[in-house]
């Protein structure tokens, strides 16, 4: 297994944001077998540890491929774009005030006379606003173009607040559980 391979190409997967998940997978199942740990146990030290890293880097290809915000900052880094959203914090004034409005409707679930019923509405909306997302995302990256890369890499910060509110939404709804 050669690990300088990005991991559309150790996957053997187009470079897509669009991934078949059943073609991962099985990729993925194939190539374990053929690295797992266990299939070195009685070898030299340096073939166990070789085996683990093999294994680590396939657990993190899958784990990148089978996500879509993992893999839309994985396919930016690979047209040379270093996503840091901890760094490069800009977005738009109008994605901001909707983030706040967000918050305050995920604040406000608690005092619902039902608040799991908030929370589904909530949760429905965000599943949109992140469908429309990735499809603005995949046009802006398809163009491919510095700019719409660019806007690619936006709309990407867009996609990662959403998923942090739905884990913030699960989150909150095991304490009300």
């Amino acid at each position: 297994m050669d690990l300088s391979k990005n991991f559309f190409q150790l996957f053997a997967l187009p470079e897509s944001f669009d991934v078949d998940t059943a073609k991962l997978m099985d990729a993925y199942r194939s190539l374990q077998k053929v690295v797992h740990p266990d299939h070195f146990a009685s070898g030299t030290d340096k073939e166990k540890r070789l085996s683990i890293e093999m294994a680590a880097h396939l657990n993190d290809g899958v784990d990148t491929l089978k996500k879509p915000v993992k893999r839309a900052i994985y396919l930016l880094g690979l047209k040379g774009l270093n996503v840091d959203f901890e760094k490069n914090t800009a977005m738009s004034p109008m994605f901001l005030m909707e983030q706040m409005e967000l918050r305050e409707t995920l604040e406000a679930v608690t005092n619902q006379a039902d608040p799991f019923l908030a929370i589904d509405a909530l949760y429905e909306r965000l599943k949109t606003m992140q469908s429309e997302r990735t499809e603005r995302f995949k046009g802006a990256y398809n163009s491919g173009d510095s700019q719409s890369l660019e806007r690619a890499e936006g709309i990407v910060a867009e996609m990662q607040f959403i998923e942090k509110l739905c884990i913030d939404i699960e989150r909150l709804e095991e304490t009300l559980d």
